[in-house]
This record gives structure tokens, sequence and C-alpha cells, in this order.
């Protein structure tokens, strides 16, 4: 699917700060706006754009060029009367456009995942589609962004003036053909803008939306707005697995570093490296076993915490995410945390001399290992999810894991910080192995089921068309072992 992006206009508000320049060539978090845009589509699937240029026109050219450094086609067209409406600017893209299309603001970025499912609609003829947020707290400037009221799953009105509404317009639309045939009738009666065409198709009840339930978009109409385009983008980096620590400490310290790393030539896989170095240097300050090295290295665990997150957030924000990135990550992961347990080991084993402690951290490690793997065989064999049915305290995530290692470290309770991981992980096993059970005996009450579902017209059929006697059918009873729940084996 293509998509058009408007990017004519002067940015009147955002004068001031750009003294000439194109707005959408602003920086917005180590990236131009309109890049943010660009990658934004990308990464949703969109590889071939139309954009449409009018103030400044060559120096946004000159600045996106035609798209081979961000891997996609771009091709552009002038409005000569960009001074007017955007409405115009869309007529001008027409002859590029006969089937279903993204329509895109170049001021206005927003997350990928809300594209990629505006694209999945799937249009009736001369319908459009527009992404609305219902959240009413999530722009600055209330009185210069588009509303809409909404009824039934469409919009029913639209506009900056509307006195009654119950979402915003985020710039972002799949568009039928049918769009160029009401913005002629529109701009021939001076009405210019995008907001009289889409209006029309609202009256017609022809515009329908797509709620992005609280996902990250912003306008960027004026250096305000991008100061808070900025906050939101990395509120939004936090993951929804991320753990109790990590939502409400580590990822606002770490988005807070994120936001100056971006600035810089520093990769996200720089990062990913750099924390096992610091793991190596954790591993020697906890083998001393004696104060202040404890401290140091207990503070590092804690540090080591936080930057986790900013490898993670510095592929989304320039949008270098890719699967071996989030796999490298992971394991090198595992590799930090056993030099943390390894270290405290033999500083502890180095002071006391108990040598209870190498059996205890070496079952630690060994919990750890089946934290990770006992969901993934499960869903191998039985290719459903293994739900962990336990209370949140229990469910002990890295971020908590550390957090114990690093008060061990700093309060010089190793044994005790090892034996707290030892009990916690070790219940983790018990309570995914009743689960593991629970589930696969759903599953083989399941499958019986649909086994007798399968024989039971078979047999009924045959009696009704008395092709059985009774003698035939006395057989045998299914077994207890044919419905027994299935066993897995490796």
């Amino acid at each position: 699917m293509k998509a058009l992006i408007i990017a004519a206009g002067d940015g009147t508000r955002m004068q001031p700060v750009t003294r000439g320049r194109h707005k959408s060539l602003m920086s917005l978090l180590g990236l131009k706006i309109i890049e943010r845009v660009i990658l934004g589509a990308k990464e949703a699937g969109v590889y071939e754009f139309v954009i449409v240029t009018g103030y400044k026109g060559k120096d946004l050219r000159a600045a996106v060029g035609d798209g081979q450094k961000y891997g996609v086609k771009i091709n552009y067209v002038d409005n000569p009367r960009w001074e007017k409406a955007n409405g115009l600017s869309v007529l001008r893209a027409k002859k590029y456009f006969n089937e279903n299309f993204v329509l895109l603001m170049s001021d206005h970025v927003f997350d990928p995942n809300t594209l990629v499912k505006l694209m999945r609609l799937k249009l009736k003829d001369r319908e459009c589609a527009l992404a609305i947020d219902r959240k009413l707290g999530s722009v600055l400037d209330v009185s210069d962004t588009t509303k809409t009221m909404i009824n039934k799953g469409k919009v029913s009105a639209i506009g900056k003036k509307l006195e009654k509404y119950n979402a915003y317009d985020t710039g972002m639309f799949l568009c039928s053909p049918y769009i160029f045939e009401v913005l002629e009738k529109t701009t021939r009666v001076g009405k210019n803008s995008l907001t009289n065409g889409t209006s029309i198709l609202a009256s017609e009840g022809m515009l329908r939306i797509l709620d992005i339930k609280y996902r990250f978009w912003a306008d960027c109409d004026t250096w305000a707005d991008i100061k808070f385009a900025e906050k939101k983008l990395l509120s939004s980096l936090a993951k929804q697995q991320d753990g109790v620590l990590s939502k409400n400490f580590n990822r606002k310290v770490s988005a807070f570093i994120s936001k100056f790393l971006i600035k810089t030539s520093i990769s996200p896989n720089m990062i990913s490296y750099s924390i096992p170095l610091l793991g190596v240097l954790t591993f020697f300050m906890l083998a001393t076993g004696v104060y202040p090295w404890l401290i140091f290295g207990g503070v590092l665990i804690q540090l080591m915490s936080i930057l986790d997150g900013c490898d993670g957030e510095i592929a989304r924000l320039r949008f270098l995410r890719s699967k071996f990135g989030g796999f490298l990550d992971a394991n090198l992961d595992k590799y930090v945390d056993t030099l943390a347990i390894a270290g405290m080991t033999l500083g502890y084993l180095r002071v006391t001399g108990n040598q209870w402690i190498l059996p205890i951290s070496l079952f630690v490690v060994f919990a750890l290992g089946l934290d990770g793997y006992m969901p993934m065989k499960f869903k191998v064999l039985s290719r459903r999810r293994l739900t962990f049915g336990a209370p949140q305290f229990i469910n002990f995530k890295r971020d908590l894991r550390l957090l114990v290692l690093a008060l061990g470290a700093i309060f010089n309770q190793l044994m005790l910080s090892l034996l707290i991981l030892l009990a916690i992980y070790h219940l983790k096993v018990v309570i995914r192995l009743i689960s593991a059970k629970r589930l696969t005996d759903e599953l083989g009450a399941q499958q019986a089921t649909k086994k007798l579902a399968k024989t039971k017209p078979v047999v009924v059929s045959l009696i009704a068309s008395k092709k059985l006697t009774e003698d035939e059918l006395m057989v045998e009873a299914p077994s207890e072992k044919s419905l027994r729940p299935f066993h897995f084996e490796s």
C-alpha cells in the first residue's frame, strides 16, 4: 500500500523557531519530524510514498531525497497554491492513487502499530477511515486540534471548532480514491481544506474510525508541541511486559538517559555489548567480599538493570528494532546475571569459607534457566501459552531479581539474597508444573470430546439405517487410557 504525505504548508506557528526552515525538518529526539513519519510508516509496511511539497519544497526534497537512505521509494508533487488549505495538496497527488492508500501529515508522529491496524481495515466502496483518539487530555493545544464526534463507529462531525466532541483527529487516514472526488466538489466552491472533504464523508456515513486506544501520537505545530511530543514519545517506550520496578522506576531513569543518548552516535548494539563489560567489572568488585567494593558492585548491578532498557529504547526511537537485537539482548542478560551471582558467591566464600554458598548459587542459576525454558518448551509441545497462575509478588521478573542482588551486595547480605531468589524461583517452577498439568488435562479432555463428536454421528446414522445389530453395538467402551490427558515426550 502507498502513502501520501502532505508537507506543503509553511507552519506559521512554528516560524519563530524554524526561522524560515520547513517545520517538518525540525528535530524530534534525534530524527527529523518527517523522518519519523516515513520510518513509522515503513515499519508498518509502507514502502512507496508520495510527498506533496510547497513552502521550502526544494529544501525538503534535498533533506529527504528519493527515499533510498530510508529503504523506501519517494515521489514528489509540487503544490504551487500551498498558501491555501491542505485539501488542494491532496488533490495534486490524485494521479498516483487508483487504489486505497494511507494519508498522513508531515508534522504528525505516531505509533506504527496504529497504522498497521488502520491498513488492515476492509473499506467498503467509497468509504474512508480515520484514526481517532478518545483520550481528551492527550493534546497540548485543544483549540488548534481537529475534533470529532463519534457515533456508532463512524465520524458524524469533524472540525476544529466543534463545541461537542468525544475524540480527536490524529491526522492518519485510510482513504479510497473517492476522497479525490469529494475534494474536487468542495474545492470548486472555495472550501479547500481536507476537513471540508472529510465533513462530506461524515455526512454521508462514509468515514469510519479506528480507535488508537491510548497509543502514542502527536501533532507538532509549535515548539511547545515538539517538547510535549518528546515527553509522550519517551513515556510510550515502556513495554507491557515490564516488571513492577521497571514501570515505576527503571524505565523513567532509562528514558531520561536515552533522551541524551539518542542525540549521539551510540547505537543500540553498543549499549548491549557494554553492559556485559560492566558485568565483568561488577564480578571482580563483588568477588572481593568486602566494603566498599560490595557497595560499588551493588550500585553497578542496579545501573545495569536500568541501562538494559536503554538499548531497546534507542532502537525504537531510531526505528532500528530487529529480532536478532532482541535475541542478542536476552542472551547477554543471562551472562550479566550469572556474573553477578558468581561474584557474590566467590566473595562470600572468600570471606566466610562457608561452602554451602556453592550449591545454593548453582541451583539459583539452574532455576533462572528453567524460568525461561519451561514456558518455551510447553509452547513448542502443546502450542499453548503456559500461564502463570500465581500472585504477582511471586512472579519475579528480572528487574526485581537484580534489585534483590543489588541490595544483598550493598547491605552485605549475600547469602540471604541468594536464598530469597532460590526460594522464589523454585516456587515458580512448582507453580508452572501445576499449571502445565492443569492445561494438559484440559487439552486431553478437549481431544476426547472432539473424537466423540466425530464418532457419534456415524454410529447414530448406522443405527438409523439398521445396518448395526444389537450384538454389533456391544462394542468395548473407550478405555480409561484412551481418554486420559496426553503425555509429552522430549
